[in-house]
């Protein structure tokens, strides 16, 4: 009877071994799956989603239902981002936005960095964005850099009548400055995205920084575009 006990409690003892066993293999795969998730990077997938459930924070450019969507978070102080903006963006809007392959989303934003900050800039973004010519205006802030009158009321007031943009209702929307803590939060997403740096861009699930030739670019489209 007592070799019978022992053989039971052995039995008993290697029953639980595999109910451990099998917990932790479990809680591999889970933790695992966790740290998928956590590689695929912070891009695309969160700022997108800030966007979507901000839409007032952020300006939507090209088809909504585009299988790619891009969104660059650029500083009207950056001269890479004004570089960028007069060159590649000008090339992937007439290939890939203006053609429904790509959503263009701007996400504005400040640097304290820059001289005097520009958070002025980024208000001003978003009131252009109000009156639906955001485009136009997007690029007469941006040639604002080499002029005195930069991130100062009186040159975004000139680069909104440059727009086409009604000054009026724009003056009034910078004189509310309704928008900075919008731009604030737009700030911490990036932050919270891995962005540290201007211009940046979350394409697919990957981040790309600084202003990189449109081949770049068109690479990463291309391939997603045929992976949809």
């Amino acid at each position: 009877m007592a070799k019978q006990a022992k053989k039971s409690r052995r039995e008993k003892k290697r029953a639980t071994n595999w109910w451990v066993i099998g917990g932790v293999v479990i809680g591999s795969m889970v933790l695992m799956g966790l740290m998928a998730v956590a590689l695929r990077g912070p891009g695309i997938l969160q700022l997108e989603r800030y966007c979507e459930q901000n839409p007032a924070n952020c300006i939507v450019e090209g088809a909504a239902d585009a299988p790619v969507t891009i969104v660059e978070v650029s500083d009207y102080g950056c001269g890479h981002c004004r570089n960028f903006n007069v060159d590649t963006a000008v090339q992937i809007h007439q290939q890939y936005v203006e053609t429904g392959q790509v959503k263009w989303v701007i996400m504005p934003f400040a640097l304290s960095s820059q001289p005097g900050g520009t958070m002025p800039s980024a208000i001003a973004a978003l009131c252009a964005a109000e009156q639906d010519n955001f485009s136009a205006f997007h690029r007469a802030a941006f040639d604002l850099q080499s002029s005195p009158l930069y991130n100062t009321t009186e040159g975004l007031q000139a680069a909104a009548a440059v727009a086409g943009l009604d000054t009026t209702a724009f003056a009034a929307c910078l004189a509310d400055n309704d928008y900075e803590q919008v731009v604030r939060r737009n700030m911490q997403a990036a932050a919270s995205a891995g962005i540290n740096s201007t211009p940046s861009f979350a394409l697919g699930a990957e981040i790309i920084r600084g202003n990189l030739p449109f081949a770049v670019f068109q690479q990463r489209i291309e391939s997603l575009l045929s992976s949809n």
